[in-house]
């Protein structure tokens, strides 16, 4: 694999977030053509004591280890006494007995903890969620999206968004929610990636993408580490990304140094081409680049090479240490 070997990581501690001036992210040089412009530092909003606010993983998989970073994040910012909830959005599958089921699509964990085992990449299951600390209300919880538009003659894409849409309201109509953030690793969300290439808009991201727009609750899209899942190539990512800019809905960027330490930590027992591990990569090659002389992005070009699912990309290793933040 082109992806450096995930070395032991220092642990990044989870700081009250600090911002970056305007003129340090010009500096970056739009951290290598992701920005169309000069961004200011997005920040989170902060909730009252009163409010509620829902993180959720878009995709599946690890987007749940953003979606715990970020709440995480949030909670610090925000008013003593406010709820922050945090969850994943996941296809059906079968639950263990012990999980309680709060609702037709949602799920929450038990209280016990449970440890990824070593070489276990937890796909198709809930190992990942029951394996982090429990949030407020017992999260991680567990949305399910039933449709993922397969089949033989393949359903109707709007039915898809329906029946979608529809579930994913239901289980929101059970957290009450005042603000949702919904995070995804990589990027998928916006250029729909490759895994429904017949219509990408079946994908589980834009499908949550959706329903988050039609739930009309006030809603922020965060992108972590644009490019880190491998399904997007540069031109898409920054064609995606230009577009949402001038139709207004790019808030700003959020460099990621004060998140890679909660993601990383719960991903060390994941494989190093999982999305939490590349992205810690991309920070243990910057702390590398930065005791050398200066040089031309590295060895690589300052390029990522990115193995996973059968596909392989490459990104500039700046996007891999910041998020984009649009408006839903």
């Amino acid at each position: 694999m082109a992806l450096s070997a995930v070395v032991a990581a220092s642990m990044i501690g989870l700081a009250r977030r600090r911002t970056r001036p305007l003129a340090s992210i010009a500096s970056d040089a739009f951290y290598d053509g992701l920005l169309p412009r000069a961004l200011p530092t997005f920040s989170l909003p902060v909730l009252k004591s009163t409010e509620r606010g829902l993180v959720i993983g878009m995709g599946g998989g690890c987007d749940v280890l953003g979606a715990l970073a970020v709440a995480q994040a949030w909670q610090q910012v925000s008013e003593p006494g406010a709820t922050i909830i945090f969850g994943n959005c996941v296809s059906p599958r079968p639950m263990p007995e012990d999980f309680v089921q709060l609702g037709p699509h949602l799920w929450r964990c038990p209280a016990e903890v449970v440890p990824l085992q070593p070489a276990d990449g937890a796909y198709g299951s809930a190992r990942i969620e029951q394996s982090l600390p429990r949030g407020a209300e017992g999260s991680p919880l567990l949305f399910i999206i039933p449709r993922n538009g397969k089949g033989s003659p393949p359903p109707a894409l709007a039915d898809v968004t329906a029946a979608n849409s529809g579930a994913f309201a239901t289980a929101l109509a059970e957290v009450r929610p005042d603000r949702v953030v919904g995070v995804d690793l990589g990027g998928d969300s916006l250029t729909g990636g490759v895994d429904f290439e017949s219509d990408p808009e079946c994908g589980r991201d834009r499908q949550v993408l959706h329903a988050l727009r039609a739930s009309r609750v006030p809603c922020v899209h965060l992108v972590l580490g644009p490019g880190c899942d491998g399904e997007s190539s540069v031109e898409a990512m920054s064609e995606a990304v230009r577009r949402l800019d001038s139709n207004g809905a790019l808030l700003g960027v959020l460099p990621l140094d004060d998140l890679i330490g909660s993601m990383s930590r719960h991903a060390t027992t994941l494989a190093p081409n999982r999305t939490p591990n590349i992205i810690k990569a991309a920070f243990e090659r910057r702390a590398k680049l930065a005791t050398q002389q200066p040089q031309a992005g590295g060895s690589d070009g300052g390029l990522c090479t990115i193995c996973r699912h059968g596909h392989t990309a490459q990104v500039p290793w700046a996007w891999l240490t910041v998020a984009l933040a649009f408006d839903v």
